[in-house]
């Protein structure tokens, strides 16, 4: 499971490495994909570490915690890599030229109704799923 993990979250490092290059269709290579890779992994991994430690008690929260830092509550760091997060695929978006980023007319006929549709109750969903776990795990539990 941990590997699996691990190769997805490498996997969409060396993606965004192709994109900031501004040559989404060619694999990146050389030690720069390499550090992007690793970065972005390493940024899920804190990012990830940031959440366990805002939801999680006992034993779990204070390795969390130690893996975190200490540096404040763990919302600082938790919204630190969600900016962070955020902002990578926008810069990557950016490097692409206009013409690779702009979506057919016929295309956008069909996609704008569907999202208008379907937006909301993306957003309901979400709310739902946010109100039903808003408590931190006190013990384990299937709801």
């Amino acid at each position: 499971m941990a590997c699996g993990s691990w190769t997805v979250a490498l996997s969409w490092g060396w993606l965004l490495a192709a994109l900031l290059t501004g040559r989404p269709y060619t694999p990146a290579t050389g030690p720069a994909a390499v550090l992007t890779a690793l970065a972005v992994a390493a940024l899920f991994a804190a990012h990830g570490l940031g959440f366990a430690a805002l939801r999680l008690m006992g034993p779990p929260y204070e390795r969390a915690r130690r893996l975190v830092g200490r540096a404040g509550h763990p919302w600082r760091s938790f919204a630190l890599t969600g900016v962070l997060l955020a902002g990578l695929p926008l810069r990557a978006g950016a490097a692409l030229p206009l013409a690779g980023r702009a979506a057919d007319p016929a295309a956008l006929a069909l996609l704008v109704p569907v999202l208008l549709a379907v937006t909301p109750l993306l957003v309901a969903a979400q709310a739902w799923t946010r109100y039903a776990f808003r408590h931190r795990v006190t013990r384990p539990s299937y709801l």
